[in-house]
């Protein structure tokens, strides 16, 4: 092909994004072995990026090269590469999802699969119609006339990716962390510059880059994480008043487990670990992306709402304890989980802020008082 660079020149991206790669999963072997499902995505991202850079590299070795085998090779390849390439947006999504608010919707889970199912029947019949890409009579790869409809439907998905995560910072009031640059930056890029130049190998290397951005965000993030339930830890709250991205009004909502110490001290440390990890996934069934959750201390949480009113408060406090109630019901465990509960509304100005803590953990207290729930 005319248009295609020279074989040194057509390498170097993608051989960098397999590099890159294999220097993240060298150093990330730990994270992979955790089963959290938020590193279950990302260990599927990160092979199948380093596998469509390894298909990138044959693919362009035997373009032109005659043969029946090849002419196979290159349309299953490339085949594949497209449907990866928007199972890669759909898996990002799923990852970030996972990530900030540890919840994916069925139906977002159903969208997804059928995008990428229409995909892969789509590279089907374009065996038949080229109309996204056929090999020629040389063994070359040549665009069909509706090929940039994937790459357009790659965009919209970032598009959709993008809006998802500006409405959960918009419903926690500003507080997250995530790298989401690290992660469209180099994905627009590397799909803009393919698209608009016939040739150039870029996407999977843009995909390697954007991989290592967010590994290199989750390493700073990992300060603020508790390691055993996953949300913000005490260092994210004292430090909060530098991470907001807006100064208004919060409701915060301080909780503590009833007779943590004694499940603890009769059932063992690992049912311990168990009920704080339930808890914090019940807390999270309630708020949803309107809450911040923070392990505050062993068995202390707060929560912070982008909520200013005082009877909203209220309830999500009533619908944190009813779902640990339908827990208890439902689990069949020796003990029953109970929480004790205050909130009051606060600005994230650090005295204030403090004054809050003290002024939901008295009410709390005073919860606690009268409604205890037995454990045994």
């Amino acid at each position: 092909m005319n248009d295609v660079l020279d074989f040194q020149e057509g390498y170097v991206s993608t051989l960098i994004g397999i590099m890159l790669l294999l220097v993240i999963i060298q150093n990330n072997r730990w994270r992979f072995n955790d089963n959290r499902r938020e590193n279950t995505l990302l260990l599927s991202l990160v092979v199948s990026v380093f596998l469509a850079c390894i298909l990138d590299c044959m693919v362009f070795y035997l373009d032109g090269k005659p043969g029946a085998f090849n002419w196979w090779f290159l349309y299953v390849a490339n085949s594949f590469m497209y449907v990866i390439n928007i199972a890669l947006c759909c898996c990002w999504l799923a990852f970030t999802m996972e990530f900030l608010v540890a919840h994916v919707s069925k139906l977002q889970i159903r969208v997804m699969g059928v995008v990428v199912f229409i995909t892969a029947i789509t590279m089907l019949y374009n065996f038949y119609d080229g109309s996204i890409f056929y090999i020629n009579e040389y063994n070359q790869y040549v665009r069909g006339p509706n090929n940039s409809v994937l790459f357009w439907l790659a965009i919209g998905l970032i598009g959709y990716f993008l809006c998802v995560y500006e409405y959960i910072v918009y419903k926690t009031g500003g507080i997250q962390l995530f790298p989401i640059s690290s992660v469209v930056g180099p994905l627009l890029v590397g799909i803009v510059v393919q698209m608009f130049n016939y040739g150039v190998l870029v996407i999977w290397a843009a995909a390697a880059v954007s991989i290592t951005g967010v590994i290199l965000g989750l390493q700073n993030e990992m300060i603020f994480r508790d390691n055993l339930t996953g949300v913000y830890n005490r260092h994210f709250f004292d430090n909060i008043n530098n991470i907001i991205k807006k100064k208004h009004p919060f409701g915060l909502m301080f909780l503590d487990l009833n007779e943590f110490k004694f499940i603890n001290d009769q059932y063992g440390h690992e049912a311990g670990d168990e009920v704080l990890k339930t808890v914090v996934k019940l807390m999270r069934k309630v708020v949803g992306f309107s809450g911040t959750i923070i392990r505050y201390g062993g068995d202390e949480f707060i929560i912070l709402i982008n909520s200013e009113d005082e009877q909203e408060m209220k309830e999500y406090v009533q619908n944190v304890k009813d779902e640990i109630i339908d827990y208890n019901l439902e689990s069949g465990k020796p003990y029953n989980i109970s929480v004790a509960a205050g909130y009051c509304i606060t600005s994230l100005e650090p005295d204030k802020l403090m004054e809050a803590v003290n002024v939901a953990d008295k009410y709390m207290y005073i919860d606690k008082e009268n409604d205890k729930l037995s454990f045994y």
